[in-house]
């Protein structure tokens, strides 16, 4: 993750899925709208980055990244899977940008927004400015996420999620939805493993994991062929 490059810049950071990055920052100092008390980022306290699942829910609203993961046949050749993200509750901030790594992201394009007042695609980026109380984002994309095992088996990696202000790591909700549809997989493991304040729910045709943390989450899926597993 980057780290903050100068005084005044307030960063927030939401990493996932092919090295991806939510930075969230003030703008220049010449911004008309550059005055403190028009945004509500969180304070400079919180943990230090020690992975600490939340078995009940924060007193207040927490930003929520939802990611919705469809597997095709043609995925378990190349490890493209569509990806569609959505970020709801994200602090209010002047501007903000989601990174994504330009080797393993494609075709990403805007599906909706709300309480933003300008988002546009730039490079292997999504830009956000003037985020409002409320805000919402959904965002479409290919991305090569599927690691093909030399076992037969693959390898489903994402994060670090985190939700970071200066040294500080506050709460974040995030949900991964996985779908495989009848390709006939199934889930032999999962890291973190199912514990409270981290939800593995497991269906024939795909999992969900959900889950309320402080700190930084990597997760990891382990998923073979339904018929050995």
């Amino acid at each position: 993750m980057a780290t903050i490059p100068a005084r005044g810049l307030h960063q927030i950071a939401f990493a996932a899925l092919a090295a991806l990055s939510l930075s969230l920052a003030t703008a220049a100092e010449t911004d008309p709208l550059d005055d403190d008390s028009l945004w509500d980022p969180p304070r400079p306290e919180g943990n230090q980055g020690t992975l600490n699942f939340l078995t009940e829910p924060p007193e207040n609203r927490v930003h929520h990244h939802h990611n919705q993961i469809t597997l095709a046949a043609s995925s378990l050749d190349d490890g493209w899977v569509m990806l569609r993200q959505c970020h709801s509750d994200i602090d209010s901030v002047r501007r903000a940008q989601i990174l994504y790594n330009g080797d393993t992201i494609r075709d990403i394009e805007i599906e909706s927004q709300s309480n933003i007042e300008e988002t546009w695609v730039e490079g292997a980026s999504v830009q956000l400015r003037q985020v409002q109380p409320d805000a919402e984002l959904c965002v479409n994309a290919r991305s090569r996420m599927l690691q093909v095992l030399d076992d037969g088996e693959y390898l489903l990696e994402n994060g670090p999620f985190m939700r970071r202000f200066l040294d500080g790591y506050f709460p974040m909700r995030v949900t991964v939805a996985v779908s495989w549809g009848d390709l006939g997989l199934a889930l032999a493991a999962s890291e973190p493993r199912a514990q409270p304040g981290f939800e593995v729910t497991e269906s024939p045709h795909g999992v969900i994991l959900e889950t309320t943390f402080e700190g930084r989450l990597k997760t990891a899926l382990r998923l073979v062929n339904g018929e050995g597993s």
